[in-house]
């Protein structure tokens, strides 16, 4: 662009300097042959005084001679009739054009430089025919041309850096934030999703920059999702075989727990619990190797007092072998979903598992009876607390525990896959229970309230 511009600057001003020196040369031509007409028609005698007078008006010098080249009259006295050039042909050319022109013969008269033309005069003193000599200084008409050429030249000049400044300034204005574009698209090329700052404009370069961090934005949130989506897929490449296997261990299992409650005779509780943890493996196996797909097709009324009861019965020894206590508070009304018994029962073990952990993590860390800590009297007894009631046309299924918060930087993506900041912790957990909890129509939400942390099932009622 800023090449463009150079070009027509130039072109322009040279145009006009040439059109410019033609004007220049062409007005001179034109005073000159004014002059000669003027001289050749006059009535009165060609004095010095006259010649002196037409060399004021325009810049020639005037030689009259006779055809003896005697010198008859002059507007200067240092030119001398001899030095004149010889008389020619007025038909004649030269390089600087026909010899009618006023600057068409450039002569060297003395030490000056003139353009030389003459004409022929009748005399009305002398009557006869007399030369008019024509000098016209060279350095008149260069400064002529200079002061008509140099103008528009110097006027292409201040336009040419003019418009050079105002192109760069015009440039740098898109080349900057297009470079930072190039780095950005670059980065993102090799998996660097960061924003670029917005600048404050308005135009097509804002909007593209506006466009870019967009994508990037976009771009970032898929592959977290394609990351994500991987491990789900390697996870299950792997488990699969795993899970046979697992499977048919955990019907070993089963069959060894009937064969030892058949030969004690007693219907313990604990073998009971064994049992039905035994059999909920198997189904949790089951669906596993059925890619852990819940079709709609499947879902029947169920009582959400029953499920709490069954997850209660499962959890409670876990609870009881850390000194958790498992609180229960239960609408007396019942509260019936749409859903899946199995699936719901495995979201709320999930919840009432990791509030145990989590409480007896609180627990560990509880000062001592012995303790100096003046505070230790008025620590938080650990505790579980499983809570169902009705919410409108919501049910709401709430586990809260004492222990410690998630941590801050994991809170925003508690329920992703993987995501956990146990050290022996899949991170799997609360996705599942999210997930179930979405394929009925609910969600799973956490938050912190005084020293309880509580995550609340909500699911629409029947």
């Amino acid at each position: 662009m800023v090449g463009l511009m150079l070009a027509v600057i130039a072109g322009v001003s040279l145009l006009d300097a040439y059109l410019s020196a033609r004007q220049a040369r062409g007005r001179i031509e034109r005073e000159l042959a004014e002059v000669s007409r003027t001289l050749s028609e006059a009535k009165f005698p060609l004095t010095d005084a006259v010649l002196r007078q037409m060399t004021g008006l325009t810049g020639a010098e005037f030689v009259l001679v006779d055809d003896q080249q005697v010198r008859l009259a002059a507007s200067t006295a240092t030119i001398e009739p001899q030095l004149l050039p010889p008389e020619r042909d007025p038909t004649a050319t030269s390089e600087a054009g026909p010899a009618t022109s006023p600057l068409a013969m450039p002569v060297r008269v003395g030490t000056r430089d003139f353009y030389h033309s003459q004409i022929e005069i009748l005399e009305p003193r002398l009557a006869r025919a007399t030369t008019l000599h024509i000098l016209y200084p060279q350095e008149n008409y260069a400064r002529a041309w200079r002061d008509e050429v140099y103008p528009p030249l110097l006027i292409g000049g201040i336009a040419t850096v003019l418009v050079v400044g105002l192109s760069l300034a015009i440039a740098s204005r898109v080349t900057r934030p297009l470079a930072g574009l190039h780095a950005q698209v670059d980065a993102i090329a090799h998996g660097d999703f960061r924003r670029i700052d917005v600048p404050r404009r308005d135009d097509e370069i804002g909007d593209l920059i506006r466009s870019v961090n967009r994508m990037a934005e976009q771009l970032a949130h898929y592959e977290v999702e394609v990351r994500s989506n991987e491990r789900l897929r390697t996870l299950g490449q792997l488990g699969s075989g795993i899970a046979h296997q697992v499977r048919n261990a955990v019907t070993g299992c089963s069959m060894a727990v009937d064969l030892h409650a058949r030969r004690c005779g007693q219907d313990e509780e604990n073998l009971a619990v064994a049992k039905r943890q035994l059999q909920l493996m198997e189904k949790y196996l089951r669906r596993f190797l059925s890619q852990g797909q819940l079709e709609a097709g499947t879902h029947r009324p169920v009582v959400l007092q029953d499920v709490v009861d069954n997850v209660l019965l499962l959890t409670r020894p876990a609870a009881r072998h850390v000194g958790i206590e498992l609180g229960l508070h239960m609408s007396a009304e019942p509260v019936e979903v749409q859903g899946d018994s199995d699936a719901l029962e495995q979201l709320l073990v999930n919840l009432v598992l990791n509030a145990v952990e989590a409480a007896s993590t609180s627990k560990a860390a509880a000062p001592t009876a012995g303790s100096i800590d003046p505070g230790a009297a008025s620590a938080v007894e650990p505790s579980v607390d499983v809570r169902l009631r009705r919410e409108g046309s919501t049910a709401e299924l709430e586990v809260a525990n004492t222990g410690p918060p998630p941590a801050a930087d994991l809170s925003e993506r508690l329920f992703e896959p993987f995501v956990s900041d146990k050290p022996d912790g899949t991170g799997l957990g609360l996705s599942v229970a999210q997930e179930i909890a979405a394929a009925h129509g609910g969600r799973v939400d956490w938050y912190r309230q005084g020293n309880h942390t509580q995550f609340v099932v909500r699911l629409p009622l029947i």
